[in-house]
């Protein structure tokens, strides 16, 4: 569901054992060994107590299943549920640079524990473009990142 609201998910109809037919959010779908499997949020009615007694609410199910017990619904967009291209893929972390250095940020692998904390992420191509000019970035020395974007675009 990364960053799809709610309401924008794609719905889809589940057929349930005894050949009940529910509708449910699609919250991301995976071709596995030949087979479709879909990620599914059920919202069904509920109840929340407080002092002065029950009062209405609803809940959520996540389930998963796999096609023909899911169906597409015409109409639904389910290509927000794709990943983006290749290229398009934000896999390195950009923190700033420590005080008093020659640059302004450093570039890391994305699970490098030096910039675990920075919350910037760039493509390959915008990467690139940074360490080109060495005032603007450097690669982080730890995880050297440089060891893949330099084979990226040889």
């Amino acid at each position: 569901m990364d960053g799809i609201p709610r309401d924008k998910l794609p719905r889809a109809l589940v057929c349930l054992e005894g050949g009940q037919v529910i509708e449910a959010r699609v919250t991301r779908r995976r071709h596995f060994r030949g087979e479709w499997w879909y990620d599914l949020l059920l919202t069904l009615p509920s109840r929340r107590d407080t002092p002065r007694g029950p009062v209405p609410d609803v809940m959520e199910v996540a389930f998963s299943a796999r096609h023909p017990d899911v169906q597409p619904i015409a109409g639904e967009d389910y290509a927000v549920l794709d990943p983006p291209p290749a290229d398009e893929h934000r896999r390195w972390r950009i923190s700033d640079a420590p005080p008093r250095s020659s640059h302004d940020a450093v570039v890391h692998r994305l699970d490098c524990a030096q910039g675990a904390l920075s919350q910037k992420l760039a493509t390959d191509r915008e990467a690139l473009r940074m360490l080109a000019d060495p005032e603007e970035a450097v690669t982080c020395s730890i995880c050297r990142p440089e060891n893949v974007l330099g084979q990226l675009f040889d």
